[in-house]
């Protein structure tokens, strides 16, 4: 056989392709790896201890000890295992068996006795690592668009004042073919994001009067476009002439309208040069056509920056009592449905040793029921906190 010589390009172009194929399936092997330990579990679980000279209750503790124990064991566990020479030389085997998950609530099902032992039957909710990053059972999320915000340079032609107009519409269409996203039009009612911050939308003239309505409920989001054009000169080489476009999207929460996240997007556009020969520049010159057709391919993928960032965001309100029950104003209309899971603390953010799980009892249009999975958790206690459904 002819031996086939490989000169070092070669030989260096197959290492590289070697090293990231591996590197490849080690990401995708590690991505599924953490895709399994997310997410929480429902767990039945039964403990058992002996009755120890009549003493019952030291008995339903120890019972219930073991149950939660095994619970955790349910919901994964680490075993670590090391080896030991005693004086005898006998050689000796431990394995350490320790609960991988925690148990952020857990309720008594059953107890009962007999002569010799204590038995307890719990439901417990076992957490593992980070259960916010699934977002497998969300079915959409609803996003109001609102009336961008225009700044045109003067220095720019007569023609470019319908640019903006081009790029808001690209990105609301590009949006509502979004199956994942409910998209309501607000872009006619004019909107000031100063105006929010000093009181609710829901107080706002042309709400009330008018009719006219871009507020958010508990649950929804919205984006506001903000484009600005300017006018540059040889950015690209040293005699073009440019169109900078700055794009922002301002993503909002809630009916205060909490800013959410702010993305930023920034492009040129060559619209020709400036040589100083007129007859020159005119034959360099684009037309408004192709610059039109440029801007919209430009801002043809920014809709998923949205999507990314909406589409594992957790609904999230406060809880009120009403009528000696917990209501949450979040319903079947913002996607939450009767059986679901979240977690309550005292503040936005979720602190995982506070946490109290609640199970959605009865889900309407924009309202819905919720219950403590243990019944040692008074409504009273809940009411005001901020709860969290698992996605």
């Amino acid at each position: 056989m002819k031996k086939i010589e490989y000169n070092s390009y070669d030989v260096l172009l197959k290492q590289l392709v070697y090293f990231f194929s591996t590197l490849l399936v080690l990401l995708l092997g590690s991505t599924y790896l953490i895709a399994n330990e997310l997410g929480y579990k429902e767990i039945i679980s039964n403990g058992r201890a002996v009755i120890i000279e009549g003493n019952e209750n030291l008995a339903k503790k120890r019972a219930l000890e073991d149950a939660l124990y095994m619970a955790s064991l349910q919901g994964g566990a680490k075993i670590d295992g090391f080896s030991s020479v005693d004086k005898s030389t006998n050689l000796n085997e431990t394995l350490l068996v320790r609960p991988s998950s925690t148990i952020k609530d857990f309720v008594i099902l059953e107890e009962n006795s007999d002569s010799t032992h204590y038995n307890v039957t719990i439901k417990a909710y076992i957490v593992t690592v980070n259960n916010f990053l699934d977002c497998s059972s969300r079915d959409f999320v609803n996003l109001s668009y609102l009336s961008p915000h225009y700044s045109i340079s003067s220095r720019l032609a007569p023609w470019t004042n319908k640019l903006p107009n081009v790029i808001s519409s690209s990105i609301l269409n590009n949006l509502s073919e979004i199956d994942y996203i409910n998209l309501a039009d607000t872009s006619k009612v004019a909107f000031n994001p100063n105006k929010v911050l000093k009181k609710s939308i829901n107080l706002d003239y042309n709400n009330i009067v008018e009719s006219k309505n871009n507020a958010l409920k508990d649950g929804e989001f919205a984006v506001h476009p903000i484009i600005k054009l300017d006018y540059s000169k040889g950015r690209l080489t040293r005699i073009s002439k440019e169109i900078v476009v700055n794009l922002t999207l301002n993503i909002y929460e809630g009916p205060q309208f909490n800013l959410l996240e702010t993305l930023n997007y920034k492009f040129s556009l060559w619209s020709g040069n400036k040589t100083g020969y007129g007859h020159v520049d005119a034959f360099l010159k684009v037309s408004q056509d192709k610059l039109t057709d440029f801007v919209r391919t430009s801002v043809s993928k920014i809709q998923y920056r949205v999507l990314d960032k909406l589409k594992c965001q957790p609904l999230q309100a406060e809880i009120k009592l009403i009528n000696n029950k917990l209501v949450v104003p979040i319903g079947l209309n913002q996607g939450l449905k009767k059986g679901s899971v979240g977690f309550v603390s005292d503040g936005r953010d979720v602190i995982m040793s506070d946490w109290v799980v609640l199970t959605v009892s009865d889900s309407r249009g924009d309202s819905s029921i919720v219950e403590p999975l243990n019944p040692l958790n008074k409504n009273e206690n809940i009411t005001g906190k901020i709860i969290k459904f698992l996605n």
